[in-house]
């Protein structure tokens, strides 16, 4: 890896959990993580029944400081590829930058994910594929359709601070880009001939208009334990350019449903806060040969915030 390639990576990293967030009552805050944040996707349904090809990255867990103070939080995380740990799955290069901002009125997430290098994961028998690509970056937004004390920012690390039981309805909208890329078939040998069209795709890009509604909740009991969730159903409307083996291009348009997911449990005392959190954000896109491809941004995170 060359320094430029680090540095990019640390800034990445640190901007990945930069963000705004509110509380109450003006308090500092330091918080340590540990976790696991993938992206990958699946393709479905292309032959006879519910087949599916699972593609993962070959990527290590992360570890994460942050601090808080007031409506601000910041922090940083370190990571690196596994392929020392697992060479047979190949080795995977990424840059991923998240940003978000939440309230208890509304919020927006920004990301730019890209990953290079593959495996498929749901086979006996490991495929690599070390130049395939995949992108995916845009904006997302919510907006609280009624007042209580609930936060997205509480329920996935209590940087904003948990006081009561309270839940929320929301609408959900943004914009979003999706890049894949291969030099290969993304079937095996043994799926050959069962879905011509999808066999021959090399490049999909796809810009996607997205608006659905969203609801969460959590649940605080006497002794400050918590647990709770946010689940968006979004409808996508994607904009599809295709390249195939001879590079013809082909453009169509696809209405899809996706959804995000966030769960998250814990304690939120007055001077320590602990728990779990895991977010799953899936989207799901149409392939050539009426296919499906369905990226999914994945983060487990275990942590302890220390209030002062």
């Amino acid at each position: 890896m060359t320094t430029f390639n680090l540095y990019l990576r640390l800034i990445g990293f640190i901007l990945l959990f930069c963000g705004i967030t509110p509380a109450h009552a003006t308090e500092f805050s330091t918080l340590l993580g540990l976790g696991q944040e993938n992206f990958g996707f699946t393709v479905e349904s292309f032959g006879l029944g519910d087949q599916n090809i699972a593609f993962e990255p070959n990527m290590a867990g992360l570890s994460r400081l942050g601090l808080s103070y007031g409506d601000y939080s910041v922090g940083t995380s370190f990571r690196s590829s596994s392929a020392e740990l697992n060479p047979e799955k190949g080795k995977t290069t990424f840059f991923d930058i998240q940003l978000g901002y939440h309230n208890r009125k509304w919020g927006v997430d920004t990301f730019y994910q890209t990953y290079t290098g593959f495996f498929i994961a749901n086979t006996n028998l490991i495929q690599v594929y070390p130049d395939l690509k995949f992108q995916h970056y845009g904006i997302m937004a919510r907006y609280a359709l009624n007042d209580s004390d609930f936060s997205v920012a509480s329920l996935m690390d209590q940087s904003d601070e948990i006081k009561k039981s309270a839940g929320k309805y929301y609408l959900v909208s943004g914009l979003r880009q999706h890049i894949m890329e291969t030099s290969t078939s993304l079937l095996q040998a043994e799926n050959a001939g069962m879905n011509t069209e999808l066999e021959n795709l090399r490049k999909m890009k796809v810009f996607s208009y997205n608006a659905g509604i969203g609801a969460g909740k959590y649940w605080v009991s006497d002794n400050h334990f918590f647990i709770g969730a946010v689940l968006d159903l979004i409808g996508t409307l994607g904009f599809y350019d295709f390249e195939d083996t001879t590079q013809v291009k082909e453009k169509t348009s696809y209405g899809t449903l996706s959804y995000n997911a966030k769960v998250g449990f814990g304690y939120a005392g007055q001077t320590f806060r602990a728990g779990a959190s895991l977010a799953a954000d899936l989207t799901t896109l149409r392939t050539p040969g009426k296919a499906y491809i369905k990226p999914t941004a994945q983060r487990t995170l275990f942590y302890l915030r220390i209030v002062y």
